[in-house]
């Protein structure tokens, strides 16, 4: 007989479990529920914002057109003054140079690009008077091109007077000094 009430207990523990498990579903589903209305209610007063907004928009739109359009003709007139002193600033700096030259006693006071990228119009005695002509391909840069050709990242910029790697452009060709064959 006790035998038998023990496993009628243990036959509930089972249901008791499962009991507990369905109450914590049911407020799990009460919480969800709740979410749900708080969602619910969030919806609708974004709902009301955005047709808020919409209809100030329509009597807004002409006048934010107006200031993209006046915005755009600032820019359009910064980007022209920019490319003006841009040149003022290039020829300021070729009359510059010039005067260096002729300063330093450098005769024809040499341009500040060479005037034949196949033969430099003036290079120092350091740099090779032999080379090849390069056609600067996009994604190259002075350190490639250097190691691929045998010669000097110095050398280059020299010889094409380039103030820095930076202001190697592509579709430009450049000259590449190169030692003559024995001195490699």
């Amino acid at each position: 007989m006790r035998l038998g009430l023990l496993f009628l207990l243990l036959g509930f523990l089972p249901l008791s479990a499962q009991n507990a498990q369905l109450a914590g579903m049911q407020q799990d589903l009460a919480d969800l529920r709740t979410e749900v209305e708080k969602l619910k209610l969030e919806n609708a007063d974004l709902r009301a914002a955005l047709n808020r907004q919409k209809a100030g928009q329509g009597q807004s739109a002409s006048s934010a057109e107006a200031l993209a359009k006046a915005r755009a003709e600032t820019l359009n007139e910064v980007d022209r003054r920019l490319k003006q002193q841009t040149t003022d600033v290039n020829a300021a700096l070729a009359e510059i140079v010039r005067q260096v030259n002729a300063a330093l006693g450098k005769p024809g006071a040499a341009p500040t690009a060479p005037a034949s990228p196949s033969a430099p119009a003036e290079t120092p005695a350091d740099i090779p008077q032999t080379g090849v002509k390069y056609r600067v391909k996009a994604g190259d840069n002075l350190t490639k091109i250097a190691l691929r050709h045998g010669s000097k990242v110095e050398w280059i910029l020299k010889a094409n007077n380039l103030p820095s790697p930076s202001a190697l452009k592509a579709d430009v060709d450049i000259f590449i000094p190169q030692p003559e064959a024995g001195a490699r």
